[in-house]
């Protein structure tokens, strides 16, 4: 006998497989359902009492007909057999409930009407006690039979599902996001075996969710090593990253793949569907909590602005134009590299295809073309996050260095105020901080030439036409400095990528080399925080959380990859590059720190400069530049930015000669 009860299970568990019963199906068996209670109560208050005849007088006709009818219509119009069965839950209940009690209303009602208008205000159309326990018999017929359902494929799947052609899953939080998680693998074409939930609320240990088994999180080791699991898919939001790395470092000793749900803000209409739950990424397993910016009060700073955004086409660029959609701003997206602008172009015409945009092919060392922009668009805000970043490109060739993320800079600074700008922001790096390479040291040399620029605030600037106009009130430069970017074009993360994927080995520079790093949304948001907090000449700071370590970052990735670091994949060390140093700061000896509203942003108190020594040194640099290139072009303007930025100390670089001449 209990052979044939599995064996009647595994039947229905493969006929019904990803197969959902008609709604209209679900209709008439409702309306069977309806018919039977109608009849029950009948019988009941047949039994009671002794004057009525049900079915056979015409109390009962008038009763079944018109609750039928009514019942029928009731259940169309609040959508119940629109609900699939094997998960239905307690929000069909209230469904039922709700079309119910609309049925009973309008019974009561029609009897109400006959009594006093036919029936001399004494004789009910039909007895009011048989409209009452009709409806509860129909909740409790219509709302068991669903439960019997559900358990009926619970039992169906659990035990019709063969676990050698299944993919093993174990689901961490049992939460609403959980339960979302485990209806989206059910319904999913390819087949899961749930084996249970694992979450830290001990109240839930022990107990079932939707015939599934919820285990505590004091016995994960265990689970995770002997339950057989093939994937574990974190499925909280209400989980810190070090807790995330731990889960991921188990499941890879037990050769388990890890996956995660997304928000539910990222959910398509609210409903989280299988082709949602992605591979876990290594920006997961940094530890950094997710910045929720004050919407609000960006809005009222650029909300509707006419905006301008340098290297749009960039990493970090290219999320500011993304951020800045959801303010409905004009922006301007100027850039020199044709495809990737091309690709964002695309991008916004798909996704945010209302939006007023501008796409500008332009190099921010031409002035003139520059300038013409700035004449036709009038930009209000302007985001500057052009620049060449790469280190050892850059200590190779400080003339490019110096030509864009100085010059450059300076010709956007200058335009700004030329043309009534509100504010320009500009993106720097804790690379700027003792800087030990030339990249560095000239995001340095911008920031002090922004300090230029708002020191002369209050002098006036000549405009094109000849015309002396005060400033005040006009252009603030705000400088932004952070570490590196996860997944920016270029960085580490791309290049481990496609090392794991040529089989290695994953060059690393030094084992001890160590890191700041944000995402590339978070470092995106906290720009444009500091752009409604900014009143001129600060440069803010973001919290980059705790230094990573490269070596670690590596050995992650490849184990991200399910591949075991040193045995599958090789990790090589390269030796320093030139200009690079071990550990990166966001402050100078001589700098501190001030507090904002925001606990992630503060303001740097940098080191005072003097503004005739600041321009003095700008115009010896003008110079050099403009001079025939020989071979000792380099020389002289690495020499110009180690005289102004007296931090700056080369390491493993030809430029060291100059620090011991200068020591000399």
């Amino acid at each position: 006998m209990n052979r044939l009860y599995i064996k009647m299970l595994q039947l229905i568990n493969k006929v019904m497989y990803k197969r959902y019963i008609s709604p209209w199906l679900i209709m008439v068996l409702d309306g069977i359902l309806i018919l039977a209670s109608i009849f029950i109560s009948g019988w009941i208050v047949d039994i009671k009492e002794t004057w009525f005849n049900f079915p056979l007088d015409n109390y009962s006709l008038r009763f079944i007909l018109l609750t039928f009818f009514i019942s029928i219509v009731s259940i169309f119009c609040f959508k119940v057999h629109r609900s699939i069965i094997r998960y239905s839950s307690f929000s069909d209940m209230l469904r039922i409930m709700g079309a119910l009690i609309v049925t009973n209303i309008i019974l009561l009602a029609i009897n109400y009407v006959y009594k006093y208008t036919s029936g001399g205000g004494i004789y009910d159309y039909y007895p009011k006690q048989l409209v009452i326990i009709n409806f509860f018999v129909t909740f409790i017929a219509l709302f068991m039979f669903r439960m019997f359902v559900r358990w009926l494929f619970e039992k169906a799947y659990h035990n019709g599902t063969d676990s050698r052609f299944t993919i093993k899953t174990l689901i961490f939080g049992a939460g609403h996001t959980g339960i979302a998680t485990a209806h989206a693998l059910l319904s999913s074409d390819t087949k899961y075996y749930i084996k249970g939930f694992l979450d830290d609320d001990k109240t839930l240990t022990g107990k079932t969710i939707e015939g599934i088994k919820v285990w505590s999180t004091d016995r994960e080791e265990y689970i995770l090593k002997y339950k057989d699991i093939d994937q574990l898919i974190i499925a909280t939001g209400r989980i810190t990253g070090e807790r995330k790395a731990k889960i991921f470092e188990l499941c890879h000793q037990n050769n388990i793949k890890v996956l995660t749900v997304p928000r539910v803000k990222y959910w398509v209409d609210g409903k989280l569907n299988e082709n949602n739950i992605k591979e876990i990424q290594i920006e997961d397993l940094l530890g950094r909590k997710e910045i929720k910016p004050n919407t609000a009060v960006i809005n009222n700073v650029l909300g509707g602005k006419r905006i301008l955004v340098t290297g749009a086409a960039g990493s970090i660029g290219s999320e500011i134009v993304r951020q800045l959609t959801k303010y409905n701003p004009e922006i301007l997206l100027l850039d020199n590299a044709e495809t990737p602008l091309f690709y964002i172009e695309n991008e916004l015409n798909e996704n945010y295809g209302s939006i007023k945009k501008h796409i500008l092919i332009a190099d921010i060392r031409n002035r003139q073309h520059l300038e013409d922009i700035f004449i036709k668009y009038r930009p209000e805000i302007v985001f500057h996050a052009a620049a060449y970043k790469h280190v050892p490109m850059m200590e190779r060739e400080p003339y490019e260095a110096v030509m864009t993320n100085i010059f450059g800079t300076k010709n956007i600074a200058d335009l700004c105020l030329q043309y009534g700008a509100e504010k320009m922001i500009m993106i720097s790096t804790d690379k700027a901080v003792n800087p030990t390479n030339v990249m560095g040291a000239t995001k340095r040399y911008a920031e002090m030439i922004l300090n230029i620029g708002q020191d002369t605030l209050d002098i006036g600037h000549q405009t094109s036409d000849g015309e002396l106009k005060s400033n005040i009130n006009r252009c603030r430069f705000i400088t932004t400095r952070f570490g590196n970017v996860l997944g920016s074009n270029g960085s580490v993360i791309p290049t481990f990528k496609h090392q794991i994927a040529i089989g290695g080995p994953v060059t690393v520079t030094h084992p001890e080399i160590t890191r700041y790093f944000m995402t590339i949304p978070e470092a995106a948001r906290l720009v444009l925080e500091a752009v409604t907090m900014g009143n001129g000449g600060e440069i803010f700071l973001f919290d980059m959380g705790q230094p990573v370590k490269i070596d670690d970052l590596a050995r992650k990735m490849i184990k991200l990859s399910g591949l075991e670091p040193d045995k599958d994949i090789k990790i090589e060390y390269t030796g320093l590059r030139a200009g690079e140093k071990l550990y990166e700061e966001l402050l100078t000896q001589k700098e501190n720190t001030l507090p904002t509203y925001h606990e992630k942003i503060f303001i740097a108190k940098t080191e005072e400069f003097s503004l005739d020594e600041i321009q003095q040194h700008l115009e010896e640099l003008s110079s050099i530049v403009k001079e025939p290139f020989d071979e000792n072009t380099n020389i002289k303007i690495v020499k110009n930015i180690k005289s102004l930025v007296k931090t700056f100390k080369s390491n493993n670089s030809e430029f060291e000669v100059l620090d011991k001449e200068k020591q000399l």
